[in-house]
């Protein structure tokens, strides 16, 4: 059982290496990954993460069969200054849950840009959510979400204080 954990783990490290990479032309980032259960319910419910000053927090309402397992992934860059939050369905499985809102947020840096993806990973319609720059969040636009998520990603930048 730890063993397909790990390798669930180790599997969104090297996603969230990758996509920091493209997106920020990185030299070296440290990686953080946290699972928590997407419980349906149709109760509103978030998980949370903090790191060096950064802080993620996942919020959601679903309904569905039963609980999935869900990763959250945070990287941050070698001088502390680009963060990532990303929080997805493991190893590409798909969701069987149906999401009635989401919403990612960021504290500690300003959010540049974020994208989601519904079923079978295909990018959310543009009409279906919004990156909200000065609330640093992404979250489903009511009435025009389609309630599948997959995965969901924000890439922050913390200003550099001038001497």
């Amino acid at each position: 059982m730890y063993l397909l954990s790990d390798i669930k783990c180790i599997i969104l490290m090297i996603i969230c290496l990758i996509q920091w990479i493209i997106c920020y032309e990185m030299s070296e980032d440290k990686i953080q990954v946290s699972e928590f259960d997407v419980i349906p319910g149709g109760s509103l419910l978030s998980h949370e993460k903090e790191w060096n000053g950064f802080v993620c927090k996942f919020s959601y309402t679903c309904q569905g069969g039963t609980k999935e397992q869900w990763l959250m992934g945070l990287s941050l860059n070698e001088d502390q200054t680009k963060f990532q939050c990303s929080v997805e369905r493991p190893g590409g499985g798909g969701s069987y849950l149906f999401f009635q809102s989401f919403k990612l947020k960021i504290s500690g840096a300003d959010v540049k840009e974020g994208d989601a993806a519904g079923s079978s990973n295909a990018p959310l319609k543009p009409s279906e959510y919004i990156v909200d720059l000065k609330e640093n969040m992404i979250t489903d636009v009511p009435g025009k979400f389609a309630s599948h998520l997959e995965r969901v990603t924000l890439y922050s930048e913390k200003g550099r204080s001038e001497l």
